[in-house]
């Protein structure tokens, strides 16, 4: 069952406790009813209105619900600004202009120049170049109208919002390639790269990044251009050894600007992520596992980003999947991510959805048909988040965890209503038709003759190695499963001995 959430309810789940004790020393009352709200929506584990309402039906909030949520979530937006004023470069950026502003108001002009040089210093040391125009205007306008220091011509701030527009306009394109090529890269399962696609990646490659390198890039622009060459290179497989030297050069960029590095951490946090799933799918196992320390220190010295340990888990797990140890898997790493994704309610997350796909698959090597089916409900619950691709492909694990306890007769059901359902349905993957009626086969065949019809099947389907539902199921599990048919062993007992291909 999906639970009821809301704006306040997840904002209060996102403070860190440190937040939470600054909001009730400085801005809490203890008569308030907008505090009573936040003590009593903090302790929930999730949000239920008609809940809420229910436990101040004594008082005046119940029936003003909506009221009072409006003001606790300005409360605790001015307790957060007040928290992190300061804390962050963006912020001391962003107050500096607040004090210009009104030393100008008050026509204290010298005062508001000494600013304004401290807050563009700052926004050029740390490279902040969406905040140079606001800058500059200021500068021109004390120069313009006040005669401020006005041994500096206008001419040189005009040269320099010309080049901050160059700057921006650069930094602005390469970030629509980068965030373009990542929507594409996450799907790249259910929906792949064609030829055609490819070959325009490569004319953006050739006529605009590869063009981009010779220039005088800023940290920004060298961070998005980094990543978009990493991600292109993954995509254009003949050059995807690229991807890590391009992954490794954005965290040598971090290593080299240390101030950056400190005040940009999610960036930061971001690349290091990158880079180590790169050493993942490459095999270099000694550097993703120095990394995955590094991501964790980064996330516990930042308490903001302990969402982001999700990731890690999710990397973790698909690496220890990959090395065979299903035991560590069960006993160090489920807990662990059950616990996060009830904290931080990320239990709608994508990447939560592929965790228990290694989740399932893992109970199905060894023998837990009981922990199989569990995960397999939680999977089948998030149709509305997959594509069908994936709802197909839930459905074709069903059928092997039926088939690995032999469960032939629930197999007979299940084909049953999916076949019913293919007959409503346009569109439909071919390799999951051609798979729906290979178990019918499969359950229906005598057992000395599945080896013969499973290696028949496995050699057929290489025809649809452009159909979603096969890249599904080759990812995570079909080659090793049919090889234990084949081979006419139980799945969990070949797994134990060879590696899992995924």
């Amino acid at each position: 069952m999906k639970l009821p959430t809301d704006n306040i309810f997840q904002l209060i789940r996102s403070m860190t406790a440190s937040e939470k004790r600054y909001f009730k020393r400085h801005y809490s009352s203890e008569k308030g009813l907008a505090t009573a709200l936040f003590d009593y929506i903090n302790s929930l584990d999730f949000y239920d209105e008609d809940i809420v309402k229910k436990h101040f039906s004594k008082s005046k909030l119940s029936k003003n619900l909506k009221v009072y949520k409006v003001q606790l979530t300005d409360l605790l937006l001015k307790s957060l600004t007040s928290y992190h004023s300061k804390k962050s470069v963006v912020s001391s950026i962003r107050i500096g202009l607040e004090e210009i502003d009104i030393l100008i108001e008050k026509k204290l002009y010298s005062l508001a120049d000494k600013r304004l040089k401290k807050t563009k210093e700052l926004c050029l040391k740390y490279q902040e170049s969406s905040y140079f125009f606001p800058i500059l205007f200021i500068e021109l306008h004390l120069k313009r109208f006040y005669s401020i220091n006005d041994d500096d011509t206008r001419e040189t701030i005009f040269d320099e919002m010309n080049e901050n527009v160059e700057t921006i306009t650069r930094l602005l394109k390469l970030q629509e390639i980068s965030f373009t090529l990542s929507n594409k890269i996450n799907n790249e399962l259910t929906q792949q790269f064609d030829q055609s696609e490819k070959e325009a990646l490569k004319k953006i490659l050739n006529d605009e990044l590869l063009k981009t390198k010779d220039k005088e890039l800023s940290f920004k622009e060298q961070y998005y251009l980094n990543t978009s060459l990493a991600k292109l290179y993954s995509v254009l497989e003949e050059e995807s050894t690229l991807e890590y030297d391009y992954r490794k050069k954005t965290i040598d960029l971090f290593n080299n600007n240390k101030d950056i590095r400190t005040n940009q951490t999610q960036f930061y946090w971001a690349a290091l992520y990158n880079y180590i799933f790169c050493c993942l799918e490459l095999g270099k196992y000694e550097e993703l596992e120095e990394g995955i320390e590094k991501v964790k220190d980064l996330a516990n010295d930042s308490p903001y980003l302990e969402r982001n340990l999700i990731f890690v888990y999710y990397l973790e797990t698909k690496y220890n999947f990959i090395q065979n140890n299903f035991e560590f898997i069960c006993e160090n790493l489920e807990h662990k991510f059950k616990k996060q994704i009830e904290v931080y309610q990320q239990e709608e997350e994508f990447v939560t959805i592929l965790t228990h796909i290694y989740f399932t698959i893992t109970h199905l090597v060894l023998g837990d048909a009981q922990r199989v089916q569990f995960y397999l409900r939680r999977l089948f619950a998030s149709n509305q988040i997959v594509d069908t691709g994936y709802i197909q492909f839930f459905e074709l694990l069903e059928l092997i965890s039926h088939f690995e306890t032999k469960d032939y007769d629930l197999i007979q059901n299940q084909l049953s209503s999916l076949k019913r359902k293919l007959k409503k349905e346009e569109n439909t993957s071919l390799f999951y038709k051609e798979t729906v009626n290979f178990f019918n086969d499969l359950t229906k065949t005598n057992k000395a003759d599945r080896s013969a019809l499973a290696k028949a099947f496995k050699e057929n389907i290489e025809q649809f190695k452009n159909d979603p539902v096969y890249n599904i199921a080759k990812e995570f599990v079909l080659d090793d499963w049919l090889n234990a048919v084949i081979l006419e062993k139980q799945f969990s007992e070949r797994n134990r001995d060879q590696k899992v291909d995924i």
